[in-house]
């Protein structure tokens, strides 16, 4: 009986001690699930195909019967489930988040879960993949479109960044990124990297009047053709936003882009190949120049209701290293409707205006009405 009574208080110890251990890493580890439901009804009256983003490079210049007759779509693929950990760490609060939608390449019935950030953050130092610091996320206004302004840059990389202030109202972010090489081989049996990370920074200053950033990049691309013959070629580009506040909770949202090379950090030309083409007269790399930039404006009707008005512009360079059919410039425009009847729950509706223009001028417009129904946890 003495060692049962033995055995049953060193139990209740051990207990003890596994409690206030646990207790002790309830207090160092928080962790909590975000994200938003989401859907997305889509009236096309003409133009593009796609239905989930408003892409104006993928506009039909000569669209078929099917494509320029009115279309009815639903979507909840673009809903978003975030995950975020807090650790107390001897260094300091080591933070996680990782964060991924359903919005994939299929638009039948089925849908995979599609990463969009995964990173570690202590202190002032960043790893992991989040959006690029080439551009700043913060100055594309809310749109029901999933695309947004067709010159924006919210690419995700994976990255090592650092992140200071320097004096009152001032900051800096430099950070080694990699991204897709995005350029047209000579040959099928072509290997394109980057050679070097892709090198880039920004500086901010903030004050009253709201937010300006200036940012910068710097990378190499390289390649080994079927003869083994190394090329290369230099990409370098500039981006300026602004977000200033006018009237109450107004504001205008300002955005530009250029440099060589930089199509891959544009939406819209993002994954079309036209960071870089092949002379065949010369055997070289060339790397293609683009500008792009939109305005918008945001305005408060009330604390249910917003607004907002955009602009945006986007062009690559006219060579005879594209084809006729390839990329030359394109407009974008919208106007939308946002209503809040409550904390976490948004509703709107959207008129997306695109015109694409290929290098030969010929040129293809679209239309599309969009309603979107949202609830953020």
């Amino acid at each position: 009986m003495k060692k049962y009574i033995l055995s049953l208080a060193f139990t209740a110890i051990i207990f003890g001690l596994t409690a206030q251990e646990d207790s002790t890493k309830v207090k160092k580890l928080s962790y909590g699930f975000t994200g938003f439901v989401n859907l997305n009804a889509i009236c096309d009256f003409n133009g593009l195909d796609n239905y989930d983003d408003f892409t104006t490079s993928q506009i039909p210049i000569n669209p078929n019967p099917y494509e320029n007759i009115f279309r009815f779509h639903l979507t909840a693929r673009q809903s978003r489930l975030s995950f975020n950990v807090d650790y107390e760490t001897p260094w300091g609060n080591l933070k996680g988040f990782v964060s991924g939608d359903f919005y994939t390449g299929n638009t039948g019935v089925e849908s995979y879960f599609h990463l969009r950030e995964a990173y570690l953050e202590l202190g002032h130092l960043l790893l992991g993949q989040t959006n690029t610091t080439f551009g700043n996320p913060d100055v594309v206004p809310a749109t029901v479109d999933f695309e947004g302004p067709n010159s924006s840059t919210t690419l995700r990389n994976p990255m090592i960044r650092y992140s200071n202030e320097i004096g009152k109202n001032w900051s800096y972010i430099l950070a080694i990124e990699m991204r897709g090489s995005d350029i047209r081989p000579f040959t099928k049996n072509l290997k394109s990297f980057i050679a070097i990370p892709t090198l880039v920074g920004n500086i901010n200053k903030k004050g009253d009047w709201g937010i300006v950033t200036l940012s910068g990049m710097f990378d190499i691309t390289r390649y080994f053709d079927a003869d083994s013959i190394e090329k290369k070629d230099f990409g370098y580009g500039g981006a300026f936003s602004a977000i200033i506040n006018t009237w109450k909770q107004d504001h205008v949202n300002l955005f530009f882009i250029a440099g060589k090379g930089v199509s891959n950090f544009i939406d819209d030309l993002s994954g079309g190949g036209y960071n870089g083409v092949p002379d065949l007269n010369t055997n070289k790399l060339v790397m293609l120049n683009s500008m792009g930039g939109f305005i918008s404006y945001t305005h408060y009707w009330n604390n249910k209701f917003s607004s907002n008005l955009i602009f945006s512009y986007i062009e690559l360079e006219k060579t005879p290293l594209l084809t006729t059919t390839d990329f030359r410039y394109s407009y974008y425009a919208l106007a939308n409707l946002f209503y809040s009847p409550f904390k976490r729950l948004n509703f709107g509706v959207e008129y997306n205006y695109g015109k694409l223009y290929v290098q030969d001028n010929q040129n293809g417009d679209a239309n599309r009405l969009q309603f979107l129904a949202q609830f953020n946890f």
